[in-house]
């Protein structure tokens, strides 16, 4: 049997992280930016949401950041700038800061149209977590890589795990496969 579906990937949020040249002092800086959230009992960083680009960071003392909530690499790139140019007008940091990033993980969506996955056999064949009554999806941890998928019986599908946009494409291709193999997947009918 040969089963063929068209999956869409949709990128939905990117994941960065990196650091600035420079420390900064994050009690000065949480009263310096507008907007910013300290919680040093709870969390030993600083929270800022950008507005254009949209994007929030996590900042901490050392200049390590992580920054999230773009769509592609070139708008958290963008982003991250304009974090900086922010550290740079307050005095948070010298006009000489720098930074350095790579991208951590990719949050993505599936979507394998005209399928539906039976989430019974998927959890028979695959090791996963299927609790049905708390929560719609299975869970799959992928184990050749550290891409974790959650499966949901429209056919869609939310992958993280993976940094790199290929190795994403692969790894989503290589569980399709696996999917068709162990014959989880079938076509809805319209009526």
């Amino acid at each position: 049997m040969i089963v063929v579906f068209d999956f869409t990937i949709t990128v939905e949020n990117v994941v960065m992280a990196g650091w600035f040249s420079e420390g900064v002092d994050l009690g000065v800086a949480c009263l310096k930016l507008e907007g910013s959230k300290c919680s040093w009992k709870k969390f030993p960083g600083l929270s800022f949401k950008l507005k254009s680009p949209l994007a929030t960071f996590l900042l901490f003392g050392n200049g390590k950041f992580v920054c999230t909530g773009t769509k592609t690499k070139t708008k958290a790139e963008q982003a991250i700038t304009v974090f900086l140019g922010l550290l740079k007008a307050e005095d948070l940091v010298s006009s000489q800061c720098s930074f350095e990033c790579e991208v951590k993980n990719l949050v993505v969506s599936i979507n394998m149209a005209g399928a539906s996955v039976s989430l019974k056999q998927f959890n028979s064949e695959f090791d996963t977590i299927y609790e049905p009554e708390k929560f719609p999806a299975a869970v799959y941890k992928m184990g050749e890589s550290k891409a974790t998928f959650l499966v949901f019986l429209t056919g869609k599908m939310i992958c993280s795990g993976v940094a790199d946009e290929e190795d994403l494409k692969k790894t989503v291709k290589d569980f399709y496969d696996q999917l068709v193999e162990k014959n989880v997947i079938a076509k809805i009918l319209n009526n």
